[in-house]
This record gives structure tokens, sequence and C-alpha cells, in this order.
């Protein structure tokens, strides 16, 4: 009978398996953080990649104008010079000179051969052509101009804004903006 309360008494020895409700709560806290931030990693990753892909786009169109102006003579070849953006009766695919394009804006926008990028017609191309000084490269580069359209300087600044709409309603986002000046050779 003795041996039977000593049994009793002695605590059995049971071999542990598993995990206690501890140590299971503390292991899904700790996998349940490091998912929280790489869900968060993935959504500013995603934010990124879209604006990366917007400013690649934007960066093409730019150079889409300025390959269509590359080629182009400074002055008309018909007024020689006596009128400032496009002449009557020139349309795009006509246009002969470098400030036919001032004031233009492209929507859907054009490649470098003058045709609509149907597929990118949530973009816009703006551009704007103003006399410049050759020694002070800074003159007309603000909002006000001081040398007017119609001055011979013998240098211009193309500017092009590539602009962005998601859709009807919502903001228009700037997303590339590049100048460049142009020489009278």
């Amino acid at each position: 009978m003795v041996s039977r309360v000593t049994n009793f008494l002695t605590p059995h020895r049971r071999s542990r398996r598993g995990f206690t409700l501890i140590e299971a709560s503390l292991t899904t806290i700790i996998v349940g953080t490091g998912v929280l931030g790489m869900m968060g990693l993935f959504t500013h990753c995603t934010t990124q990649n879209r604006v990366a892909a917007r400013l690649t786009t934007g960066m093409m169109l730019t150079h889409n104008i300025q390959e269509c102006l590359a080629n182009l003579s400074f002055f008309d070849p018909e007024t020689a010079g006596t009128t400032f953006g496009d002449e009557a009766g020139e349309t795009l695919q006509s246009y002969d000179d470098v400030d036919d394009f001032d004031g233009m804006s492209f929507s859907p926008p054009i490649d470098s051969l003058r045709q609509e990028c149907e597929d990118l017609s949530k973009y816009t191309q703006t551009v704007s052509v103003v006399p410049v000084y050759g020694n002070g490269l800074d003159s007309n580069s603000g909002a006000t101009l001081t040398i007017p359209k119609t001055a011979y300087t013998g240098a211009v600044r193309v500017r092009v804004v590539v602009t962005y709409q998601a859709g009807e309603g919502t903001s228009v986002e700037e997303v590339y903006r590049q100048s460049w000046i142009r020489v009278n050779n």
C-alpha cells in the first residue's frame, strides 16, 4: 500500500511533444509582423514601379518631340522668319520649322514620325518654343517673356512638358519636363 501512495504523490514525468500555447502565440506574432512588413514593401515597390514606368514613358515622349524637331529649319522656308508659330493652313504633317510647334498640345501624344500613339492616350505632350539670347541662355526661362516671340535672337528654347491623366475627372499629373536650346546654323 505504501508504494501506491508514493506513486500518487510523485509527479509523473511525461515526455514533451509539440509547442506550448505561449510559444505558438509568439511564433504567430513574429511571422505575422514579418508578413505585414513585406506587404507594405510590396505596396511601396508597386507604387514606385508605376512612377518609374510613367517617367520612362514621359522621357520617351519628350525625345519623340526632339526627334521631330531635329531636321526642321530654324525659319519657315516660305516666310523667311516673318511669323512665329504655325503658318495658316499648316497641319502637323506639314510643319516645316521649329517654331511651328510653339503652343501645341498632343493628346494622344505623337511619335518621332508625327503619328499618334493611341495606346498612350492618357499622356499629353505640350510644347513651347521661345526665343533666347545666345549670350544669355537663361533669358525667357520663366513664365513671363522678356523677349517677344517675334524677335530674332538666333536661338530658341524648346520646352516639352509631358502630363498624365488616369481618367476622366482625375487630376492631371506632370510626369516629365525637359528643355533644350536650338540655334540657327
